[in-house]
């Protein structure tokens, strides 16, 4: 507690000035130092946490702008008096917490991102500086790092962008709900250092995507800065030298005319080298060329196709002259890749065939379109008819399953975009349908972008029956089949049967989380078909869901979770069509079939939700004690446990069975005690689940209240 005492006694000089200023009354300064005792003690216990070194800041970051908004209320900002001890003490109380949790967490990136932000928006040049710094000799391989140190050199005095900083703390600073200001006009001065904070960056991260790009954009507004200057301070009638052509430099000539001899014979190639570009092609070819095709994605960057999509978005509405050159070598580069035959070359073939779609030359001080398509009118017609033509040549010219997907999918998207113009979207929808002919063995995505695009249309059981037939297994497309059937379908026998039949044949192993989603889908079809076909005859309708269960049970293997969500729907049909208590039917559950803990959460849920709405044929407190007896059962960790027993807590609070509802609560804590996870866990939801009971007994009072008034307000 030595270390409490005395960080507490290091503020009694700004407590004091605050006091005596009229900022905050007695009592106040009290509460503050209660408060700011409690935060310290947090952080000297012997498992620290940065949440706490966070929480603290946060407390003192409020505390500021208290401090402000009474300072403008009280006028001090009409006449301010002379800084003094309360002036920048919170400011620099709240960065030196930050600071300390530097030091306790050397190793944690989103510690140093809070220290270096903070001190950013309050705008402390030199501490920003030395915490990048500081910060980088922890995290030599973090590119956020470099980036956040390249925008500090080119933007000196503006704060860190919050779309730069990862989400990775959750520190409430001033500005952090408020959206971030247009980027202002970097530094020229700036720009040594931030080559070189980048070029150092990409030493050690030669694949980084982020610092590429930013580098590339650096060479370029460097460049273009240079150029803007050298024409408006360039002398036109100055040596008599050749002036250079439009052949010699795809840019604006009379920059390299005006400043003609100012660097000396030596000098002057050198400034028509980088005005002309040859910098920039640099930095972008070796970029191309550290970052292939083939680069895989991570969690943070694209993939290598991904960031020349993003650098040919770049160059579209850099405003430079240089835009040209540098789509140019973008598009030789595009051609290289794709001579292959894999997705990676059917995405570059793609990008290049569609460039007269978005590219434009640049023209000064005229104001561009940011968006995607540049042409319009009967240029537009002209090129999409190019584009569908080369669509329809390479698809039969054998480019593969790679191509048709890739064009597939663009030609869905432009279908979408088309939608004012009803000729051009019907031609796209045919070139797109002459992609999904079976002798082009078309790929499952394909097929089931164009079902998602004649959904509603008469020809979509036709459509539907003829992809289904390609993909027979493929449970997606299946399920757009099965739900085109049961709506036209007027024979049970033969909707029943297929049923069976689209559920057999894609239920499976192998199959992904989303092909997963899908097959539980179509048994889902299947049970909601039973339940409208068999809604009358109790009898009838449990014998079919008896049959749909054991055919979960001997097929669903694969799928875990299949039989346990059926279970769930089985229960909840019983009640709504047969008229059973839940307790009956999963008693009976349980002693023929085997439910899942998700089993008894889908019913919970649907439980609760009638209870909010209104519902009064919900169970009694016996029958829901045993319904989580039956649930607790079948738990496998003591986090389930937790689960089940805030779920009780919640039923029993919704009812104000508030003593039932702790009960439950220490039980559960006695079953969990040794488990700090579920222990946790089972504390933050009691204390959320008191905290809306709480709240809805002051609504129900309020509305007694009101309803009180207006028939007192009726009798006057």
């Amino acid at each position: 507690m030595d270390k409490v005492q005395f960080q507490l006694e290091a503020t009694l000089p700004e407590l004091k000035d605050l006091y005596e200023k009229g900022l905050f009354t007695k009592s106040e300064i009290n509460q503050i130092t209660k408060r700011r005792t409690a935060l310290e003690t947090a952080l000297i216990r012997r498992v620290s946490r940065k949440e706490d070194f966070f929480k603290y800041a946060e407390y003192e970051i409020n505390l500021e702008r208290l401090r402000k908004v009474r300072w403008k209320k009280l006028k001090y900002h009409l006449n301010p008096p002379p800084p003094s001890a309360s002036t920048y003490s919170l400011p620099r109380r709240a960065l030196y917490i930050l600071k300390r949790a530097t030091v306790k967490f050397p190793g944690d990136l989103a510690v140093w991102l809070a220290y270096v932000e903070y001190a950013s928006r309050e705008g402390m040049r030199k501490v920003v500086g030395k915490g990048l710094t500081n910060a980088l000799q922890h995290h030599p391989t973090s590119s956020t790092l470099y980036l956040l140190q390249t925008y500090y050199h080119l933007h000196p005095g503006s704060a860190f962008p919050r779309s730069a900083i990862p989400s990775t703390s959750k520190l409430d600073l001033p500005s952090a709900s408020s959206s971030d200001e247009e980027t202002p006009a970097f530094s020229i001065e700036g720009i040594t250092p931030a080559r070189t904070t980048l070029l150092l960056g990409l030493r050690l991260l030669p694949q980084s995507r982020d610092l590429w790009r930013e580098y590339i954009k650096l060479e370029l507004g460097w460049v273009e800065a240079l150029r803007r200057r050298w024409k408006v301070l360039g002398l036109k009638d100055g040596l008599d030298v050749a002036a250079p052509t439009a052949e010699d430099y795809d840019g604006d000539v009379e920059a390299l005319v005006g400043g003609e001899g100012a660097f000396g014979p030596e000098g002057e190639d050198a400034r028509k080298a980088i005005l002309t570009g040859q910098l920039v092609v640099h930095a972008l070819t070796s970029a191309l060329e550290a970052i292939p095709s083939n680069t895989t994605r991570t969690e943070t960057e694209g993939d290598g196709m991904t960031f020349r999509e993003e650098l040919l978005q770049l160059f579209r509405h850099y405003p430079s002259p240089l835009r040209t050159k540098c789509l140019g070598v973008m598009y030789d580069d595009l051609d290289i890749i794709a001579k292959g035959n894999d997705t990676m070359a059917a995405r570059a073939k793609l990008l290049s065939l569609t460039r007269n779609l978005y590219d434009r030359t640049y023209q000064e001080e005229v104001e561009e379109d940011q968006g995607q398509v540049v042409l319009e009118g009967v240029g537009l017609v002209e090129e999409m008819g190019r584009i569908g033509k080369e669509i329809r040549k390479s698809a039969k010219g054998g480019q593969g399953t790679a191509w048709l997907e890739v064009a597939g999918e663009w030609l869905v998207d432009q279908i979408d975009d088309c939608a004012d113009n009803e000729q051009l979207g019907e031609y796209l929808t045919s070139i797109l349908s002459s992609l999904t002919k079976p002798s082009l063995n078309p790929p499952a995505s394909l097929l089931l972008n164009h079902l998602n695009l004649v959904n509603g249309s008469p020809s979509l059981l036709t459509t539907a029956r003829s992809y289904a037939s390609i993909h027979p297994s493929n449970p997606s497309i299946q399920r757009v089949r099965l739900e085109a059937e049961i709506a036209v379908s007027s024979d049970s026998e033969v909707t029943r049967k297929l049923c069976e039949e689209v559920a057999r044949a894609v239920t499976q192993s192998g199959l992904s989380e989303e092909d997963k989603d899908e097959v539980e889908r179509i048994w889902q079809l299947w049970s909601d078909w039973e339940d409208t076909r068999n809604s009358i005859d109790p009898t009838e309708l449990e014998s079919r869901w008896k049959y749909l269960l054991r055919q979960t049970q001997r097929f669903g293997s694969s799928i875990p979770e299949l039989h346990g969500n059926m279970l769930s729907r089985y229960i909840i049909s019983m009640r709504d069509l047969a008229g059973r208590r839940i307790p009956q039917t999963v008693k009976q559950v349980c002693s023929i079939y085997k439910p899942t803990w998700t089993t008894f959460f889908v019913v919970f849920f649907d439980l609760i939700t009638a209870d909010l709405n209104g519902a009064t044929n919900g169970l009694t407190a016996e029958e829901m004690k045993s319904y989580m007896d039956s649930w607790r059962a079948v738990c496998s960790t003591k986090r389930e446990r937790a689960d089940v027993a805030t779920s009780h807590v919640e039923w029993l609070l919704l009812r104000g069975k508030g003593r039932e509802a702790f009960d439950v609560k220490e039980t559960c804590r006695r079953e969990v005690g040794d488990d700090d996870e579920a222990l946790e866990h089972l504390e933050s939801t009691w204390k959320k689940l008191i905290d809306e009971a709480e709240e809805r007994k002051r609504e129900a009072e309020s509305d007694d209240e009101n309803a009180d008034e207006d028939e007192e307000m009726d009798e006057a």
